[in-house]
C-alpha cells in the first residue's frame, strides 16, 4: 500500500485513476501488478531500440523523452514531473523497438504498472472499466501532444515556432508562460542549435515582441496602426 503522500498526490494527477476513489487506489495498483523502482540520474528507462514491457507513473523527480533525427542529433520531445504516466501506447502495441528513449533528469521514482492486467480478466469488474476508459483517454491526450508537436516542427521559421510553442503552454496573470525546458532542451525540442535559438530570442526582444524573464516569457502582441 502506497502511504508516502508526495506519491499520493503524483498518482492523484494522473489522468489513469480518475475516479477512483481514495479506498480503491491500493486495490486498482494492486489489480495493475504495480511495482516502485528507483530510477537514478541519467540513468535510461528505456533506450531508443529498446523494449519497454511496463508502462511507468513518475511519483517524483523528473524525466524526459526524446529521440534522434537523420543526423543522430537528440530531439528533446519533453520534460515532466511527478504524475506523468508514460509508455502506455508503446506498451499496448507490444512494440519490440522503442522509437524513443526516456531518461531520468534527476534522481526518480517510478511506479510500473502492467496495463494489459485491465482487459486480462473475463470479469468486466467497475473498476476495469474506470482504468480502461481512463487509458483511452490519456492516449487521446497524448495523441493531441503529437499533433502539437508536428505542428510546430512544421514551420519554416524559427520564429513561428516559438511563438506556437509560446501559445501552447498555460499563462499565468501577468500573461507570462512558464518554459519547461532549459534553454539547450528548448532549442533540442524546437529542433535548432541553442545559439540560433538564443539570436533569435534576442531579436524578438529588442523588436519588443517578447519579454524573457529568467525562465518565463511573455508575448507582446503589437497594435497594428489604423489607417485613416
Amino acid at each position: 500500500m502506497i502511504t508516502n503522500q508526495e506519491y499520493l498526490y503524483s498518482i492523484r494527477k494522473c489522468y489513469l485513476f480518475d475516479g477512483i476513489k481514495d479506498e480503491q487506489l491500493t486495490e486498482a495498483i494492486k489489480l495493475l501488478n504495480g511495482r516502485i523502482r528507483k530510477v537514478e540520474k541519467d540513468d535510461f528507462i528505456v533506450q531508443l531500440g529498446g523494449v519497454l514491457r511496463n508502462a511507468g507513473l513518475l511519483l517524483k523527480g523528473k524525466i524526459e523523452s526524446s529521440f534522434q533525427n537523420e543526423n543522430y542529433d537528440q530531439i528533446t520531445m519533453h520534460t515532466f514531473g511527478g504524475g506523468y504516466l508514460f509508455g502506455e501506447a508503446i506498451v499496448i502495441n507490444s512494440a519490440k523497438n522503442s522509437p524513443v528513449q526516456v531518461r531520468a533528469v534527476e534522481d526518480s521514482i517510478v511506479l510500473f504498472i502492467d496495463l494489459s492486467a485491465i482487459y486480462q480478466s473475463e470479469i468486466a469488474s467497475t473498476l476495469r472499466m474506470i482504468l480502461a476508459e481512463n487509458l483511452i483517454k490519456s492516449l487521446a491526450r497524448k495523441n493531441l501532444i503529437l499533433n502539437q508537436k508536428v505542428r510546430i516542427l512544421s514551420q519554416k521559421s524559427l520564429r513561428d515556432r516559438i511563438l506556437i510553442y509560446l501559445g501552447t503552454l498555460p499563462k499565468d496573470k501577468n500573461s507570462f508562460v512558464k518554459i519547461p525546458f532549459t534553454q539547450t532542451a528548448l532549442a533540442e525540442y524546437l529542433g535548432v542549435n541553442r545559439s540560433a535559438l538564443s539570436r533569435e530570442l534576442g531579436r524578438m526582444q529588442n523588436e519588443g515582441l517578447l519579454i524573457v524573464d529568467k525562465e518565463k516569457m511573455k508575448r507582446i502582441k503589437k497594435k497594428q496602426n489604423k489607417g485613416t
